[in-house]
């Protein structure tokens, strides 16, 4: 990527007028002012040399100059980057000059105003130079390390960046500052992740606080210890029936009477005062426990997924073609390309094919099949082990005659237009058939994968082999797996590595120069670290290397010697490389001493040059130089099986209008796919991959059972001790560099998504159930002897804790199933499914929430967020059909039934599987208006519940699964009615477990603050909203009201009298009781004694007093007395009613 060989592209002239100091005629230079010359520009001759450097610089003179943007680092405060900063640079001498713009560059070098200056880089402290690695620069850039910051610089164009880095080289050189420079980096890179240890501790904490969640919900939050009145917590059940208009269900026993807890269970839970408990119906029980079952899954599939992400990586690598050195033409190996096709229309392979046609690899090492397995079709009669063969018609009429396209490809690529000859004929030339017959009944090597082929070879000079293979597929041909094994077994492929194709993903030109560095890596090289001695004259192997320069980063080749003598006849410790690394490095203390260290432990050797460690004698300088450093990608020197490649998609409307159903998955590619590279272990997804024919042959090929037989393909590998790689080419390097290596289409519509989804569940979880030791392939088949990897030990437990969570994810559809059954019945109902239990809410579930969505947002931290919300979207779209698929791998099992191959493009619109998503969302779309409908008529104004918070609570809850149900619902709706794909445009973002843990905060602090009552609503009107009830009912009864609050009194009642020295009307209550509360219930008991039932005897005295003044004499009042008091009957009445009815 960085070779220095190729030449750089010319900056655009516009761009270079824009950001480029001004020219001389713009500004004419005047007496004194600084000379600025380009890199490369003839000098001028009337220029004074330096007298600093030797001559190497000149007297004012400016060698680079322009635009670039900037970033620095602290090494010694802390590893905070600072931001990117665009700035005008200019380098003079040993020193960096930055500004604002070229206009205050030009102005300070003309009058040295050093207020004009940013800031400036003293390359005098300069300890090293090299290209930058990092993945999230603007630009291609590199960086200067010096003893207090990194600086990391990223000039705008590839020339810019070769006259800066050579001029910054000169410079750095010719003071004698720097320790190193590294001008190119390696051929393979592998870049770990940052905010590993926060992210490590964040898990920990994850899972401590899920313990406290369940217990939480045990020991806390159980419905059955709920207080029937929340506000009177030691009022019998009697008086609670008594006191409030609604119809309560409550029992002296908590638990629904099921059993009895201990006393420190209900000290515990706090309610050891509660005396009448709340009854749940039985739905409620089944939405607690739905609650705690779907909270235990996804603790557990949370956390494979998050220990799945412990070692995130990602990789860089130069092109093939551009190693340094470079590769040898011999080592350049065979490629096979195997393009899949079964029912897909002919077209996209077509187009398919022409993209691999267009690979950038020698013609003569590639060669492409064209593997149709829906080209003829069989029936097997039993007893005869020869089938019936005939064409697919139904196929062929459906997706064309994939045969004949690629005739009518090549045809007009090799044939002369004008040529007399027909395709038909023409294909003919090139046709060959391996069919079986009555006397020679097997014609195959491996009879479990096919019984025979149709096949046409295209081989001409210039162009890659093309061969097109119509599999004729045995009574069981197990789709996919078994059509790649025929070709690699029945139809002579014998490429040492191989490209996996689905039918429309079309490669990039470059693919295998991207992909095929890492097969020639040398991390597993036994003598990796093996160079030639630098001594002077002497060419045996170095054994030895100088742990000072070493440390500082020195590469090994330039300080590595033979021997001890080696080492001293070199004079290495009195050389200005090693000078410069005890005197300006900030390494190890132990720079400072003259060490050498072993090239094969990093032991210290002894004064006689022998290892303690692998106690061998370094000074012995006989050796094998055939042992230094050589590209191989022999088993022995590189453990990878293959490579694996995001897919990507090309533009469609669905992707334009925000990827409604989740297709690009790149929270799979870009963050679970990391983690699993970081041990090696990186999933096989079936296509865009290159893999390493040898270990295929280690395995038998492509793996039967299941439905994906990529996952169990890939699992098989690695635990053989293969490296299972993931690359993606699109985050390194400049913008032509960032290429997608592959892109393919989309399902057309909601049900092939579902129908795609489904088969990927599906044969996963059959990954789970199948019998792995149970061989289905050939027993006349031998199979190819192969090397393994013999020194690799892969790490056993995460390799099974990615295989967990690759196949085990379809069983995370069961607690969004419960999620929907606890939320609709929560809005139907107002039952919640727990029992909010105060401030205990902050406790036990928000930090774990808060720490959840935490270390969401820091293992997707490499997606784009529209994804990571689209992520969370999928869960909820495909629940139900994660969990049916689930189901019939269950019935797999159980019958041993044949699972249908079904293609995404043959599912139609408007299935039956959209309508569960559709149903949902519409119940919880109504249920959100029947809840708030309800609460306006004081449905939700119990007695032992908080209304407006439980509201609230199951408003956001229904909201939440309408928004993640929304996109893929309205997309089902637009496809049934015909309707264009651009109403389905929507913006937003929602926040996860954060914005959840935030509204229960919320929550649970309402529930704390609030005081509940019975206060009653009509019309949406509150009571007390603008007057309170004292004010209206000392009005209507036309006597002031006040309240006495009186400790001690009995709690299990509520005393009301008249005060006959001030006539005041005196409601009697206990403390701490609501006074609006002890005004309805007067009213409660008021009607009571008018409807002639029986009231408590307390009550009377007040009743008697409250009819005598609505109700005097009527002789003792006069004419406008006695309208006045009718009024206020009438008055009175209503508010009666209001209070107690509407």
């Amino acid at each position: 990527m960085f070779n220095k060989d190729q030449p750089a592209a010319a900056p655009p002239v516009d761009d270079y007028e824009m950001y480029a100091t001004p020219s001389a005629t713009e500004a004419p230079l005047q007496p004194g002012e600084t000379e600025i010359v380009r890199r490369g520009a003839a000098p001028d001759p009337l220029a004074q040399p330096s007298t600093d450097f030797e001559g190497s610089y000149k007297e004012n003179v400016i060698t680079v100059h322009g635009y670039m943007h900037k970033q620095g680092k602290r090494t010694i405060k802390g590893p905070m980057h600072k931001s990117w900063k665009r700035r005008y640079f200019a380098l003079e001498k040993a020193k960096i000059y930055y500004f604002h713009s070229h206009l205050e560059c030009r102005q300070y070098f003309t009058t040295r105003n050093t207020d004009l200056v940013v800031g400036a880089i003293e390359l005098k402290d300069a300890l090293q130079l090299r290209p930058c690695a990092r993945l999230d620069l603007p630009h291609r850039g590199f960086e200067v390390l010096t003893k207090r910051r990194v600086w990391v610089l990223c000039p705008e164009t590839d020339e810019e960046y070769r006259l800066w880095f050579e001029g910054v080289e000169e410079a750095i050189v010719s003071c004698g500052s720097g320790n190193i420079i590294e001008r190119k980096l390696p051929n393979v890179r592998k870049y770990y992740m940052k905010g590993i240890t926060t992210y490590r501790t964040l898990y920990f904490l994850f899972l401590i606080l899920s313990i406290v969640e369940i217990f939480g919900f045990v020991f806390w939050f159980v419905v059955g210890v709920q207080p029937c009145d929340s506000s009177n917590r030691t009022l019998a059940c009697e008086d609670v029936y008594d006191n409030s208009p609604d119809e309560l269900n409550c029992l002296t026993d908590p638990m629904s009477g099921w059993f009895t807890p201990p006393d420190w269970y209900m000290t515990l839970a706090g309610v050891d005062d509660v005396v009448c408990f709340h009854n749940p119906p039985y739905p409620q029980w089944v939405a607690f426990f739905a609650l705690i079952a779907a909270e235990l899954v996804s603790i557990v599939l949370g956390a494979l997924y998050y220990l799945g992400m412990w070692k995130p990586v990602r990789r860089g690598a130069h092109y093939f073609d551009e190693f340094d050195p470079k590769v040898p033409d011999d080592l350049w190996p065979k490629i096979d390309v195997l393009l899949c096709h079964y029912s897909e229309p002919a077209e996209e392979t077509i187009d398919t094919l022409m993209s691999c046609m267009s690979l950038q690899y020698p013609p003569h090492l590639l060669q492409i099949y064209v593997l149709d397995d829906g080209y003829c079709s069989t029936k097997w009669t039993k007893g005869n082990p020869v089938p019936a063969i005939e064409l697919n018609k139904m196929v062929l009429e459906k997706a064309g005659d994939l045969r004949q396209e690629v005739a009518q490809f090549m045809y007009d690529r090799v044939c002369d237009p004008n040529e007399d000859i027909e395709v038909y004929a023409w294909r003919k030339l090139h046709s060959s058939a391996n069919l079986p017959s009555a006397s020679r009944p097997k014609v195959v090597n491996r009879a479990d994968c096919a019984v025979g082929s149709f096949r046409d070879d295209y081989r001409y000079p210039g162009l890659p082999h093309v061969t097109f293979v119509g599999r004729v597929k045995p009574e069981m041909n197990y789709s996919k797996a078994g059509n790649i094994n025929n070709c690699l077994y029945n139809e002579g492929a014998n490429g040492r590595y191989m490209i996996l194709l689905d039918s429309d993903m079309q490669p990039h030109p470059k693919f295998i120069l991207a992909t095929l560095p890492f097969f020639f890596d040398d991390e597993d090289r036994q003598f990796k670290n093996k160079y030639s001695c630098s001594c002077m004259g002497c060419q045996n192997v170095a054994k030895m290397c100088c742990a000072s320069c070493k440390i500082a980063g020195v590469p090994e080749e330039r300080i590595s010697f033979c021997s001890k003598e080696c080492f001293e006849n070199a004079m290495h410790v009195q050389s200005d490389l090693h000078r410069r690394q005890v005197n300006g490095t900030v390494s190890d203390t132990r720079v400072n001493k003259k060490e050498l260290r072993c090239m094969n432990c990093d032991s210290k050797l002894g004064k006689s040059g022998v290892c303690r460690k692998c106690n061998t004698n370094n000074n012995n300088g006989d050796a094998d130089m055939s042992i230094l450093h050589t590209y191989s990608d022999d088993v022995r020197d590189n453990a990878v099986g293959f490579v694996q490649t995001p897919q990507y998609f090309r533009e469609c409307v669905q992707l334009q209008i925000g990827d409604p159903l989740g297709h690009r998955n790149s929270t799979f590619y870009d963050a679970i796919q990391t983690g699993q590279d970081g041990y090696d272990c990186a999933s096989f997804a079936g296509t865009n991959a290159l893999i390493r024919r040898e270990a295929l042959d280690s395995i038998g090929g492509i793996q039967y059972g299941t439905l994906t037989e990529d996952c169990y393909t890939g699992e098989r590998l690695v635990s053989m001790g293969w490296k299972a790689l993931y690359f993606r080419k699109d985050f390194e390097g400049e913008a032509p560099e960032r290429i997608r290596l592959a892109e393919g289409l989309i399902p057309d519509s909601v049900a092939g998504a579902m129908a795609q989804r489904k088969r990927w569940a599906k044969g996963n979880f059959q990954t789970v159930l199948m019998k792995k030791n149970k061989s289905v392939t050939d027993p006349e088949w031998k199979r190819p002897h192969v090397d393994i990897p013999k020194y690799r030990k892969p790490n056993t437990f995460m390799r099974r804790v990615f295989y967990l969570n690759s196949t085990l994810y379809p069983i995370g559809s069961i607690p969004v199933i419960l999620l929907y059954y606890i939320t609709l019945y929560f809005l139907y109902t107002g039952y919640a499914p727990i029992f909010v239990n105060g401030l205990r809410v902050l406790v036990a579930l928000v930090p774990k929430l808060i720490v959840q969505g935490l270390l969401q947002a820091l293992s997707t931290r490499g997606v784009e967020n529209n994804d990571v919300v689209r992520s969370q979207e999928t869960r909820f779209v495909y629940a139900f059909t994660n969990f049916t698929a689930m189901l019939g791998a269950i019935v797999w099992k159980l019958t041993g039934r044949k699972s249908k191959w079904l293609n995404k493009r043959d599912a139609s619109r408007g299935s039956l599987a959209e309508l569960p998503n559709v149903l949902v969302f519409s119940a919880a779309v109504f249920g959100i208006v029947w809840a708030m409908v309800r609460y306006m008529v004081a449905y939700y104004n119990r007695v032992y519940s908080h209304g407006d918070s439980m509201l609230c609570a199951a408003v956001l809850m229904g909201a939440f699964i309408a928004y993640n149900l929304g996109p893929s619902v309205r997309m089902s709706i637009q496809e049934y009615f015909g309707w264009s794909y651009q109403s389905l445009m929507d913006q937003g973002n929602f926040m996860g477990s954060i914005s959840i843990a935030v509204g229960l905060m919320f929550i649970a602090l309402w529930v704390h603050v609030e005081k509940p009552s019975k206060k009653q609503t009509t019309g949406g009107e509150s009571m007390t909203s603008e007057r309170s009830l004292f004010d209206q009912f000392s009005e209507l009864i036309g006597l002031p009201v006040r309240v006495q609050l009186q400790d001690g009194t009995s709690t299990s009642g509520v005393l009301y009298c008249i005060d006959p020295e001030t006539d005041h009307v005196a409601l009697l209550c206990p403390s701490g009781q609501d006074a609006d509360y002890s005004i309805k219930m007067l009213l409660a008991h008021h009607v009571k004694a008018l409807e002639g039932e029986a009231t408590d005897d307390r009550y009377l005295p007040t009743l008697a007093a409250l009819q005598e003044t609505l109700r005097p004499d009527s002789d003792e009042l006069n004419q406008e007395d006695s309208a006045s008091l009718h009024n206020r009957q009438a008055q009175f009445g209503q508010f009666l009613n209001k209070v107690l009815y509407e």
